[in-house]
């Protein structure tokens, strides 16, 4: 019964000591950092199990590495000289002491030298002869380990609920120390970062204040730096621009300083500069942090966009002030001019009214010039058969031939007077633009000079090619190839075999070709074939007014074309007619 009670008593004790340690442990953790919290834990393990050799491990999210995060302070000084915090393990090489992570569950090795699987110590390492390993589970995982050495005798099961109790303590205290201090790493990380972020919207806000220098805006900008780096109370900043300096209050150069060029457009025009008035511990870059780099790096680089995107505006202010100068002195000059034109479309105006009246005179002239012209040609015609007719054998040959010149002289002008007449009213009346049948006009031709073609054995040859129906005037397309086959027919000469008619086109054009093999034109024949009474060189014997071709260029210009010779091969010429395909029929032209 006495010793029941006492074990009872001894237990309560236990129980009483786990609680303080606990607390202990907790306001510990407040006030010390984590490895200074893991040793006083396995300090206070080593009061409870009377063990030298104390040490905590952590198992890494990888499941596959140990890392050693802490000895006692007895071992460190003691016992072990072997490599101590932060050390890490591969567990598929660790010896023994991983056996309690590979089982999950104590592991009590009262004889660590008769043990087959150990692998030795490392070098410094405290001699092992009996050791006591508890695995702390969470979620069926092992997250660390504490293990425990050379007690003077055996462990016990008593032990291992020692060491369990006191290693789940200490890595619930370890995650919430470790929670804290992310928490804290996290808050200070943010902090930065919003006074980064502070300074890149001020400098923004400076931007959008259109009315701002260059140089305003520039000394403000180097006033927001300090407030956002870790000291702003010892921090001090420069700016150095094309000869010129932006200084903080107080600004002073230093050992330990931050800079970073300005550029515009790839040159480097200037720096920015960050001093600390005195040494800080080492950090990212000195006493610098790395994130105040990548700050002092962006900073540069807006001023640059800020420097160049001003110095674009000021041009172009520059730009639109002297473009709005030249406008208005333009606008003076335009004046000026259009007060000229107005009064020289006044004279125009005049003198295109009396062109108008002038040139309605000599068409009135023309007029009358043809039908006075006609009349007595004819009269004389007529009169010069009668004397042929009549009195012809009473004539000698040269009275015959001198009748026979009247006669067609006579036909010579009535003819000149018709193409004056047809070339007037060509220019004149108004086109009826329509669709007409092809075949129909050239059937029309064909038997219009069908005698002259039997006669002297032309062939007449029209492709396939051509289309059957095309836009245009019906009566005017007759007398253009009338008049081109006329020509052939006239100045073709005895060699004439064949008159040809061709197409082809384009996206804009119908081209018509007029083909045949006779004399063609010569090296001496004038370019300006097309324009009034020009003839063949070689055609005094031949009877002819010289229009025919004018009166075609006329016409085909009135349907938006062309017309131009080419020579043929091997001999004979090709008149080439060109159409536009945009006409439009009158009867749709009438319904839009």
């Amino acid at each position: 019964m006495i010793e029941k009670k006492n074990a009872n008593i001894a237990i309560e004790e236990l129980a009483q000591g786990f609680i303080e340690i606990r607390l202990s442990l907790i306001e510990y953790a407040m006030t010390h950092t984590l490895h200074e919290l893991l040793t006083q834990s396995l300090d206070e393990v080593g009061a409870f199990v009377y063990s030298p050799i104390r040490f905590y491990h952590f198992v890494e999210p990888d499941k596959k590495t140990l890392s050693l995060q802490q000895w006692s302070s007895r071992t460190r000084k003691e016992y072990c000289r072997a490599a101590g915090k932060g050390t890490h393990y591969n567990i598929d090489q660790a010896g023994v002491w991983v056996d309690c992570l590979r089982q999950k569950k104590a592991v009590i090795q009262n004889d660590y030298a008769s043990l087959p699987h150990k692998k030795g110590l490392p070098e410094g390492h405290a001699e092992v002869v009996r050791e006591l390993l508890v695995p702390v589970i969470r979620k069926d995982k092992v997250v660390a380990i504490l293990g425990v050495g050379n007690k003077p005798t055996d462990y016990t099961h008593r032990d291992v609920e020692i060491v369990s109790y006191l290693a789940d303590v200490t890595w619930e205290i370890v995650k919430e120390k470790r929670a804290d201090e992310a928490l804290r790493k996290t808050t200070i990380e943010l902090h930065e970062r919003v006074k980064e972020l502070s300074c890149l919207y001020g400098i923004s806000r400076l931007v959008e204040e259109d009315d701002l220098t260059i140089d305003i805006l520039i000394q403000r900008t180097v006033e927001l730096i300090p407030p956002s780096w870790q000291y702003p109370e010892i921090t001090c900043a420069r700016i150095k621009l094309n000869n010129r300096s932006y200084k903080t209050k107080q600004f002073r150069k230093t050992d330990w300083v931050q800079s970073q060029k300005i550029r515009v457009n790839k040159k480097n025009i200037g720096v920015l500069e960050v001093f600390l008035l005195e040494n800080k511990p080492e950090k990212g870059e000195g006493p610098f942090l790395r994130e105040e780099r990548s700050l002092l790096n962006a900073i540069a680089k807006g001023l640059g966009h800020i420097i160049e995107h001003k110095q674009a505006n000021e041009a172009l202010q520059k730009a639109h002030d002297e473009l709005q100068l030249r406008v208005e002195e333009r606008t003076k000059e335009l004046a000026i001019q259009n007060q000229h034109l107005l009064n020289e479309i006044k004279e125009r105006k005049k003198a295109e009214e009396k062109l108008q009246r002038s040139s309605e005179k000599i068409k009135l002239f023309a007029y009358s010039v043809a039908h006075d012209l006609k009349n007595p040609a004819i009269a004389t015609h007529n009169l010069a058969r009668i004397l042929n007719k009549k009195f012809g054998d009473a004539l000698t040959d040269r009275g015959k031939n001198i009748c026979e010149q009247i006669q067609r002289s006579s036909e010579d002008i009535a003819s000149l007077a018709d193409k004056i007449n047809i070339f007037i009213s060509t220019k004149e009346t108004p086109l009826d633009i329509r669709k007409i049948s092809l075949k129909e006009v050239f059937q029309i031709l064909k038997e219009e000079f069908s005698s002259q073609l039997n006669i002297r054995s032309i062939q007449w040859l029209i492709p396939g090619t051509i289309p059957d129906i095309i836009v245009a005037d019906r009566f005017s397309i007759v007398r253009i190839f009338r008049n081109i086959i006329e020509n052939s027919l006239k100045y073709g000469g005895d060699g004439l075999g064949k008159i040809e008619i061709g197409y082809r086109s384009t996206a804009d054009v119908h081209i018509f070709t007029v083909t045949d093999d006779g004399q063609g034109l010569t090296a001496q024949d004038p370019e300006n074939i097309f324009n009034w009474f020009q003839r063949k060189t070689n055609s005094t014997e031949i009877h002819g007014t010289g229009m025919g071709l004018a009166i075609v260029k006329e016409i085909v210009a009135l349907h938006g074309g062309d017309v131009w010779q080419e020579p043929a091969k091997p001999k004979g010429v090709t008149f080439c007619v060109s159409l536009s395909r945009h006409l439009i029929p009158m009867e749709e032209d009438g319904q839009n």
